[in-house]
């Protein structure tokens, strides 16, 4: 049975049993019920959808009715006065209600007020049967897609979730043309009450959950989108940059411990090879907390250093700003002024709209940047990797366990690009010192 089936039938019975109860215990006011039923189950997709719409219409009455109270206190000059405060107050209920339901709920009760008010009743003692008349017309919504063939809204999320992945892939293979903000659209309909969910519930601990997976993958359209917009069609993109990821790490996927030196996974025979990577870049990007930690120098021949920060919590005196060598520091555009202030002629800080892959490919380019090699820490790493933003891998072994479940890991779990079915193109293996280097390609580089 299709979705759009379920829910008329889902909505007849809502109508019918919000009827019925109106009918029955609230003869005179009935149609507040039906009304309700009505709003919450109208283009309800699940289970999830139709609570959501429920809580937020019960929100908007209530907080409707508080303002109502404190507007019976208030009277009016004339009727036109009164009549202005009505169509002002119905402006602002269908300006917001794009941003959320709730405050059209809330006007509207304030408009059953002053309406009522002007006809010289109390519109205090209906308050409380209007309340009751949400409660219960949300209810009969709310057992309608519950009861009547049900659609589970984890289900629909990772429906949503995989459709905008297989659409991700397609973009980044560049075999079609998909419609990402469609994706995008569609992902946002049905994360509203994933996350009240997750707010009230919490992250479970076995698995991501929805809400997780519709904000993971709403960034990773986003920065598709935003790919798309600066640079046009995958080949067009990877003609102005070429992304190199380079990382060693450990049998069992660390690229590091816990303790307070940095551990070196490398030979130096992988160590010498990769340094001449570094220098056939023109900018060599770690992020912020690799810069912390392990307080690099990268220098490397005339490569450009750069790091990525939302805080901009550096120290001035850590190596990557000596002055050695081009630093840039990429950082969100509210940050700008304060960290030029602190670093002054020691690091070039640039204001970007995201700090996603998108973004600072952008930037990067417009610092004359062609070629970019990419070495972590984990969350840079993940960023470009589960994008499908780079060109090549480079992936040195190390022959020995870290097995520590705190340390950093290679990557974050989370949808990635290249999954089973998109299979990374290995282009060579080779045994340096006690190292073994594989290196892959992108598809569509």
């Amino acid at each position: 049975m299709s979705v759009h089936t379920r829910m008329a039938l889902q909505m007849l019975v809502a109508l019918v049993l919000a009827f019925a109860i109106g009918m029955l215990a609230f003869p005179q006011h009935w149609s507040w019920v039906v009304l309700t039923a009505f709003i919450v189950c109208s283009g309800a997709v699940g289970r999830g959808e139709a609570i959501y719409k429920g809580v937020l219409r019960l929100g908007g009455a209530v907080g409707g009715t508080l303002a109502a109270a404190a507007l019976t206190r208030v009277t009016f000059p004339n009727g036109v006065a009164g009549a202005a405060t009505i169509f002002l107050v119905l402006f602002f209920g269908m300006w917001l209600r794009t941003i959320n339901y709730a405050y059209w709920a809330a006007c509207a009760t304030l408009i059953f007020a002053l309406l009522q008010g002007s006809q010289g009743a109390s519109p205090a003692p209906l308050f409380a049967v209007r309340v009751v008349c949400i409660i219960v017309g949300a209810l009969c919504a709310i057992a309608a897609t519950w009861f009547v063939y049900p659609i589970r809204t984890e289900l629909l999320v990772r429906r949503r979730v995989a459709d905008a992945v297989a659409a991700l892939r397609e973009a980044a293979a560049g075999t079609g043309a998909p419609d990402l903000d469609h994706h995008l659209r569609q992902l946002a309909r049905v994360a509203p009450p994933v996350r009240l969910h997750r707010m009230v519930f919490g992250e479970p601990k076995a698995a991501k959950h929805p809400a997780t997976l519709i904000d993971q993958t709403q960034a990773r359209l986003r920065d598709a989108i935003a790919r798309r917009a600066a640079f046009g069609a995958p080949g067009a993109e990877r003609a102005k940059m070429r992304v190199q990821i380079s990382v060693a790490i450990s049998l069992d996927g660390y690229i590091d411990d816990r303790s307070a030196e940095r551990l070196v996974l490398s030979s130096a025979e992988d160590l010498a090879d990769m340094r001449a990577a570094r220098e056939a870049c023109d900018a060599i990007l770690v992020g912020a907390e690799t810069v912390r930690r392990d307080n690099p120098s990268l220098r490397s021949g005339s490569a450009a250093r750069v790091t990525v920060t939302a805080s901009g919590d550096f120290d001035p005196a850590l190596r990557f700003f000596d002055g050695s060598a081009r630093t840039i520091v990429l950082t969100t555009r509210e940050r700008v002024e304060k960290l030029r202030t602190r670093f002054g002629s020691r690091a070039e800080i640039i204001g970007v709209d995201g700090l996603e892959p998108a973004s600072i490919i952008a930037a990067l380019t417009d610092c004359g940047v062609r070629s970019l090699f990419v070495e972590g820490g984990t969350r840079i790493l993940t960023a470009f990797l589960a994008s499908g933003t780079f060109d090549r891998l480079r992936l040195a072994l190390a022959p020995f366990f870290v097995g520590d479940d705190g340390a950093a890991r290679f990557v974050n779990a989370g949808p990635f690009l290249n999954d089973v079915k998109h299979r990374l193109a290995l282009r060579s293996v080779r045994a340096l010192g006690d190292m073994a280097v594989l290196e892959y390609e992108h598809p569509g580089a």
